[in-house]
């Protein structure tokens, strides 16, 4: 993924001289897909191993940067070696396997030629992406996971596979599809919630499966379009309390 943000850029230096530029490493190392990679403190930059350190242990940056890239390239873990030189070696757990993404690949592509056609407009693409993953999958509940050992249903192949996900899950499986249609894309998450904003056109716009597929009482499959390429303002009016948005 080449795109650039103002929170995370893509780097060929990786001769790290301030926090930005180790930030802007870990996000060029994370999206490019690698598991092993080796980066260096410029030596004038004498707290660069323990800014590292502090940044691998900070959650929220890690998350915010796992947000921007390819789901395929997210992890479960970062993990890092160093020396005594400023030589620091990073060790990436990713959420997806190869198989995983083998499958997912292909079901993507399934899905996008039974359904889209190439007379759509781009918010016809989504909007049918989006409904199709919330007309085929339902949310898993706290019930639905403990009744199948714990499992946590949180990746892509959870909702389009096995047809029960949580919002990690729907926004994974989400911005499979906005690759596809080649729009720029990336996660928005708070310590409850995760979804995915969207560039349409010049437009950021948000887009929520999870609110889109709610709970009700009598077990009734709903479809919901509340959340579908909504700008920050009617973000706003919705006024969930789940959307709070930087």
């Amino acid at each position: 993924k080449e795109n650039d943000y103002s929170y995370v850029q893509n780097t060929n230096d990786f001769i790290a001289k301030n926090e930005k530029n180790i930030k802007n490493i870990f996000y060029t190392i994370i999206n490019s897909g690698t598991e092993n990679f080796t980066f260096y403190c410029d030596e004038e930059y004498k707290n660069c191993v323990d800014d590292a350190i502090e940044m691998v242990n900070n959650q929220d940056i890690l998350s915010n940067i796992n947000n921007f890239v390819h789901p395929f390239n997210s992890f479960n873990t970062i993990n890092i070696s160093y020396d005594e030189y400023g030589e620091i070696i990073v060790q990436i757990d990713k959420v997806y396997k190869e198989e995983e993404i083998e499958e997912l690949n292909t079901l993507v592509e399934e899905i996008i030629n039974d359904n889209i056609k190439t007379s759509m407009t781009t918010k016809e693409k989504v909007e049918t992406i989006h409904n199709y993953i919330i007309n085929n999958g339902s949310y898993a509940t706290d019930k639905i996971r403990e009744e199948n050992n714990n499992k946590e249903y949180n990746k892509a192949n959870d909702i389009l596979i096995d047809k029960y996900g949580i919002c990690s899950a729907y926004t994974d499986a989400m911005a499979l599809f906005l690759y596809k249609f080649d729009l720029d894309n990336y996660k928005i998450a708070t310590d409850s919630h995760i979804w995915n904003l969207v560039k349409v056109g010049n437009e950021w716009l948000h887009l929520d499966l999870t609110w889109d597929d709610p709970i009700t009482e009598n077990g009734e499959d709903k479809l919901e379009i509340y959340f579908l390429l909504i700008d920050n303002d009617r973000l706003e009016e919705l006024d969930t309390g789940e959307h709070e948005v930087n």
